[in-house]
C-alpha cells in the first residue's frame, strides 16, 4: 500500500512539474508575450563644480549659482542613568549657496537640525 502511494505522488508530481510554466513563456492558450518597448535613456550630465567657493560646490545649470548640500546623522543607544535603557537619534541638514549678484557676493545658508531622545539623557554624565 505505502509503495502504491508512493508511485501515486511522484506520477501527481511529474505531471504538474511538466505542466508548470517558466518566466518569460506565454501562458497556455495565449499568444506569444508583447514585447514592452524601453524608454531611451537619457545620459546624466556630470555635475560642473565650483573650485572658486570650494569642495563639493556645484554650479546650477543655466546660472552662475553654486550649491552645496551636506549633513549627518547620529544615533545612541545605551543605559541612562536615570531611566535604564533609551536611544537617541539626531539629524542635521544644510543646504549652502554662493553666487555673483550687482551688488557684490551673496551667500544663503539653509541649516536643520533635529533630534528624538527615548529615555536617554542626552548630557554629560553626572554621578549621583
Amino acid at each position: 500500500m505505502l509503495r502504491l502511494a508512493g508511485s501515486a505522488f511522484i506520477a501527481l508530481l511529474t505531471a504538474a512539474s511538466a505542466q508548470a510554466q517558466s518566466i518569460g513563456e506565454p501562458l497556455p492558450g495565449r499568444g506569444p508575450a508583447k514585447e514592452r518597448p524601453k524608454p531611451a535613456r537619457a545620459e546624466p550630465q556630470a555635475a560642473r563644480p565650483c573650485p572658486e567657493y570650494g569642495p563639493g560646490f556645484v554650479r546650477v545649470e543655466g546660472s552662475s549659482f553654486c550649491v552645496r548640500a551636506g549633513g549627518s546623522a547620529r544615533v545612541d543607544f545605551g543605559k541612562s542613568s536615570q531611566n535604564g535603557y533609551g536611544s537617541s537619534a539626531g539629524a542635521l541638514v544644510q543646504l549652502e549657496g554662493r553666487g555673483e549678484s550687482g551688488l557684490g557676493p551673496v551667500r544663503t545658508v539653509v541649516r536643520v537640525r533635529g533630534q528624538v531622545d527615548r529615555n536617554l539623557d542626552s548630557g554629560s554624565y553626572q554621578y549621583r
